[in-house]
């Protein structure tokens, strides 16, 4: 019995996509080691290699099988079908090497938390777009080619089109990531307040190309904003001090005007003093509190004490410790913290007269 080699089953083009698969399963322990970052677990690691090498089994098998089944290249569907997922493949697979190889060289080393990690930098995004930008092209080209399409200048006219059309909803995004990443005014790591609420703090994670990830410090959730609206925001970087004390907090408390200036003064300092027995309030006590009155009204006055800190990512917590405390000591020196309760009346609606006290 003749048995006829299996070369002689495959085209050009199988022959091609049948390397590629093997190379990608062989090597492709150290090539996902070398994407996919240190940091990341044993688990799912192996989860990550298992599917990888699973995918590459299964297209050498539909290559194979369908060179089997087709000697004479009639059906050719699925050749280019792989062929087309392949080359898309195997071009994002280069441009993530090539992206974390600029970003060690021309990014920023800095410290998150316990992990050092390389962020952005306005050379490292550029270089990087650069990158993409030839890397697509060449991956459209072999994909036309793939397709069995001769004329570039076709595919080049729907492709210049399709970036035309769509211009107004990424190109904004870009040039702001780029503007961000170039002024350097927030950076991977920093603690941000974003518009003038100060409950929406959150951690910049990461500023991609055409959004920025923010961990919310509140919810522990993440928020992802469009670069171009981030712009537009008044963001408070909580992490960039203006001196060297550090990030400059405020404890205010609203209490009538029979309360003394050496009465409120008392109650910050002793709350200031407590504060250094506590591990959790890491308030810089080299530095002399500020207590000033900050704001007078019909019914009472606002006094605001003055602190630095510089664990910016700890200030949610700072900010309700320091709170607890003040409301602790407010009670033990019988200091009322509570302002009038107003009503608005109706128009010649009038407050009943309470009576006279009964002569004794």
């Amino acid at each position: 019995m003749n048995w006829t080699p299996l070369s002689d089953y495959l085209s050009t083009m199988d022959m091609v996509l049948l390397s590629v698969n093997l190379l990608l399963l062989l090597f492709s322990r150290p090539l996902l080691k070398r994407i996919f970052p240190e940091s990341e677990s044993q688990e799912r690691f192996s989860r990550r290699l298992n599917v990888f090498r699973v995918a590459n089994i299964i297209a050498v098998a539909v290559v194979i099988s369908n060179a089997v089944m087709h000697p004479e290249g009639g059906t050719v569907v699925v050749t280019r079908t792989l062929g087309v997922l392949l080359a898309i493949y195997v071009g994002w697979l280069f441009f993530f090497i090539l992206s974390r190889m600029i970003r060690r060289r021309w990014g920023h080393e800095r410290k998150r938390g316990e992990e050092t990690v390389f962020i952005e930098t306005y050379n490292s995004r550029l270089l990087t777009l650069m990158v993409g930008v030839v890397i697509s092209i060449m991956v459209l080209v072999a994909v036309i080619r793939i397709l069995g399409y001769s004329s570039l200048l076709e595919a080049g006219g729907v492709l210049g089109v399709m970036l035309a059309l769509t211009q107004a909803s990424w190109v904004p995004d870009l040039v702001s990531g780029l503007v961000i990443l170039n002024s350097r005014l927030i950076e991977e790591g920093d603690i941000i307040q974003l518009g003038e609420d100060s409950s929406q703090v959150g951690m910049v994670f990461r500023t991609k190309v055409f959004f920025t990830e923010i961990l919310h410090l509140v919810n522990n959730h993440r928020i992802l904003i469009q670069n171009s609206k981030l712009r537009n925001m008044t963001v408070h970087n909580l992490s960039r001090f203006a001196s060297a004390k550090g990030l400059r907090e405020a404890l205010s408390i609203n209490v009538s005007y029979a309360v003394t200036e050496e009465e409120v003064s008392r109650l910050f300092l002793q709350v200031m003093e407590l504060s250094k027995d506590n591990p959790d309030l890491p308030i810089e006590n080299q530095y002399e509190v500020e207590i000033r009155a900050t704001r007078g009204g019909d019914y009472a006055v606002e006094w605001t004490c003055f602190y630095y800190i510089k664990e910016t990512r700890q200030v949610l917590k700072i900010r309700q410790l320091m709170l607890a405390l003040l409301l602790k000591v407010a009670r033990e020196q019988n200091i009322s913290l509570q302002t009038p309760v107003l009503y608005q009346l109706e128009s010649g609606e009038q407050l009943p007269v309470p009576p006279a006290p009964e002569a004794s």
